[in-house]
């Protein structure tokens, strides 16, 4: 008994799901590995120590929602918290530490926790630092969980920045641009200022983003500090260069520099 009119303009008032782009890569289990003998008698250990996948887990959950499979991964959630470990002593670089338990789920088996400590550098020995952020303006970061994110990021980063440091914002869309040269840290209102006037929109060309990126560090080396661009950026390139392995090529060769 309802004409198509009415059933036309309920259908207007229905707000269409928000469309997910966030993708991950596949997290599979390691098969068992054999340790007797020659063929697996060693064990390799990741240096850089990834956390994210706590929070974004989190900000599902906070949502009401569940986290894809793919974004549960495990030893980013092990590593998000801090345990206190002792620093290393004399020359080493890092200390070891370990503790073996029986597993709970199979007696039969033993699990080994296996920690590594970094050694502190105290705040005033650490080198000097040239921090270019090369960071995706397009469309897709205008988000509150993106682009603000990074901005927030950025000012906290700041805060633990001295004289010694300097700064530099190079944004990427459709072109590329330079928001703010390399400038020292002790100018602080100068650099927010340039942090708060980022905002975003259009398509994502990252391969100029980056040849610029490195150019404004080059320009910027600081001999005997720590020179690094940063990319913020939350997915694929669809502009320029957006091959990964042209990418992965390109950033290898500025990196010589």
């Amino acid at each position: 008994g309802t004409d198509l009119k009415t059933i036309l303009n309920k259908l207007e008032e229905i707000e269409p799901a928000p469309q997910n782009t966030e993708t991950y890569a596949p997290v599979t289990d390691n098969p068992f590995q054999q340790v007797i003998g020659p063929q697996n008698a060693l064990s390799t250990f990741s240096i850089d120590v990834d956390t994210a996948a706590y929070s974004n887990i989190r900000r599902h959950l906070n949502s009401n929602t569940l986290p894809p499979r793919d974004a549960v991964r495990i030893e980013e959630m092990i590593n998000y918290f801090k345990y206190d470990y002792a620093q290393p002593t004399g020359e080493d670089p890092f200390a070891v530490h370990t503790e073996t338990t029986v597993c709970p789920w199979d007696t039969e088996h033993r699990l080994v926790r296996v920690a590594r400590k970094g050694r502190e550098i105290e705040k005033e020995t650490r080198p000097a630092t040239n921090l270019v952020f090369l960071i995706d303006v397009s469309g897709s970061m205008n988000e509150p969980n993106k682009l603000p994110l990074v901005q927030s990021s950025l000012k906290l980063l700041v805060d633990r920045l001295d004289e010694r440091d300097r700064v530099a914002l190079v944004v990427y869309a459709g072109r590329s641009g330079l928001v703010l040269p390399s400038t020292s840290c002790d100018k602080r209102v100068e650099i927010y200022n340039a942090i708060d006037r980022l905002s975003a929109g259009g398509s994502t060309n990252g391969g100029a983003g980056i040849q610029l990126a490195y150019n404004t560090a080059v320009a910027s080396l600081i001999k005997g500090g720590v020179n690094r661009v940063v990319l913020a950026t939350d997915g694929d390139w669809n502009v320029g260069v957006t091959n990964n392995g042209d990418l992965t090529r390109l950033i290898e060769e500025k990196a010589k520099s």
